[in-house]
């Protein structure tokens, strides 16, 4: 029989409801060269509906059994081989919601998003990572680092709302960097800052695009303030590059094509 699991343990995940036996579950992881002009000039840099997928998941596989999830020891080398199965996926995911202990909902998430990863199954594993951070624990500056260098390459396609997230986990890495030492701070911490200018300056090349097929004053407001963001941005990756000895070309050339002007990237 054909499996749909994995495509509805990322539905029922997004939608934040459990996928139980019996139950109907709803179905449900750059840089940029630009140039000065007068005008903006940028570098090249589906999910189904959800009603279309419930009725994708209508039907007998719906009643599949969930499987043994009660040593978690024993299921998380195969979660780092991505061959957990859909039984004991479903079970880790009931078990994690129904778990009142943080440290639980950690270690069983962690095992859910080891096995995504190793599967390659990106929106699985997005939708499980957005989850461990917005409501388990955020304070793993690598899994927050790893996931906003991961939306950052779905910015072009989802839009302002995904660069919004990338800057935002961005932030929250920068928050909790004295974990990082060495060249693995400098590294990381001058990712972080490059992905933030960058998503802010894919938001500002996003909004230029629509503001040029529809243009309205809530757009025109929208835009002038993400090129702001972009250049302000731009700047700071610029000046830690420089305070750290790194390569600040690319950061220059984001700052003065968002800024319009050499002078406001003059460190």
């Amino acid at each position: 029989m054909r499996s749909l699991v994995p495509v509805a343990l990322v539905v029922a995940l997004s939608l934040g409801l459990g996928v139980a036996c019996k139950k109907k579950p709803v179905e449900n992881t750059v840089e940029t060269e630009t140039t000065t002009s007068d005008a903006p000039v940028f570098v090249d840099l589906s999910l189904e509906e959800e009603e279309e997928l419930e009725e994708e998941m209508m039907g007998s596989e719906l009643m599949v059994a969930e499987g043994d999830c009660s040593n978690l020891r024993k299921l998380e080398p195969k979660a780092m081989m991505g061959k957990l199965s859909d039984g004991e996926i479903r079970c880790l995911d009931r078990t994690l919601r129904e778990s009142e202990k943080q440290t639980s909902k950690d270690k069983l998430s962690r095992v859910l998003m080891a096995d995504a990863y190793a599967k390659k199954n990106d929106d699985r594993w997005e939708t499980i990572v957005r989850r461990h951070l917005n409501d388990i624990d955020r304070s793993d500056p690598d899994l927050c680092y790893k996931f906003s260098t991961f939306m950052l390459k779905r910015v072009p396609d989802k839009g302002p709302t995904a660069a919004d997230e990338v800057m935002k986990w961005a932030d929250v890495a920068l928050e909790n960097k004295q974990q990082w030492t060495g060249d693995t701070y400098v590294k990381r911490v001058s990712t972080l800052y490059r992905v933030k200018a960058t998503a802010a300056f894919k938001k500002w090349e996003w909004l230029e695009n629509e503001f040029k097929e529809k243009p309205s004053e809530d757009l025109s407001k929208n835009k002038e303030e993400a090129r702001n963001e972009a250049k302000n941005l731009a700047r700071e990756w610029l000046a830690y590059s420089k305070e750290a000895g790194l390569d600040g070309s690319m950061a220059n050339q984001m700052c003065v094509s968002a800024a319009g002007t050499e002078s406001f990237c003059e460190i």
